[in-house]
């Protein structure tokens, strides 16, 4: 499996913003698309805006939501289901990230209902974990999907910052989440164009980041970094 790199845009940057980031990520993401697999999440009314670019298509990126509905299609008002974002040219979900569980008071529960939902249309959900979360949210999982999603150890006190977590806690925590799953395994927190190299000399199926995509010339960093080093 090639190896993975999400970009999470969270709450920031206008339309113009989104469309002249993928425009310089593009045709730099094209050039290593053999080598990894570059999923990126803007905000939901920015999703639409990447197909329509110029060597979008080309460039092998995937296109990630931030959150989605633990409803189905129905009477819902202001949610988004899992149908729509694949309508959307959508491939994968943000869930259960710290910031939805800390602000939303979003439940186990709650994140495993949308698991099943993205599972159900053919989407896969990105799921992530604090150390605390681990357990709890693979025990309420539904095993048929447990294999079906990739999983983000992503520590709360090192999100937005500058410097990651240390590597032996990265390792206890990615392996706590391999016993539960064969499924890949990401981590996401203050991850870098100067700290890059090395958390990947870790043995990491990918990097979710978050501050440092936000500037796509610091993300073109990251993705030539990450393909010299693979």
């Amino acid at each position: 499996m090639k190896f993975l790199l999400l970009a999470n845009f969270k709450s920031h940057k206008t339309t113009a913003e989104v469309k002249s980031w993928f425009e310089t990520v593009a045709p730099v993401a094209q050039k290593y698309q053999d080598k990894m697999s570059i999923i990126v999440a803007p905000s939901f009314p920015h999703l639409p805006i990447a197909t329509g670019i110029q060597g979008f298509r080309d460039s092998g990126i995937l296109l990630c939501s931030q959150d989605v509905s633990p409803f189905p299609p129905g009477a819902y008002t202001g949610a988004v289901n899992a149908t729509q974002l694949k309508d959307l040219g959508v491939t994968h979900a943000l869930v259960g990230h710290s910031e939805r569980r800390r602000f939303f008071h979003e439940t186990h529960q709650e994140i495993a209902n949308k698991v099943t939902n993205l599972v159900e249309v053919g989407l896969t959900p990105a799921v992530c974990l604090s150390a605390e979360d681990i357990s709890p949210q693979f025990a309420a999982l539904d095993d048929s999907t447990q294999n079906q999603c990739i999983y983000c150890f992503e520590p709360p006190a090192d999100i937005g910052g500058t410097v990651a977590a240390p590597a032996d806690l990265i390792m206890q925590n990615v392996d706590a989440i391999r016993h539960f799953t064969t499924a890949p395994v990401l981590y996401g927190g203050s991850v870098t164009p100067d700290n890059v190299r090395s958390l990947l000399g870790l043995k990491l199926d990918g990097l979710l980041v978050a501050t440092a995509s936000l500037d796509p010339v610091n993300f073109n960093r990251i993705i030539e970094t990450v393909a010299n080093e693979l």
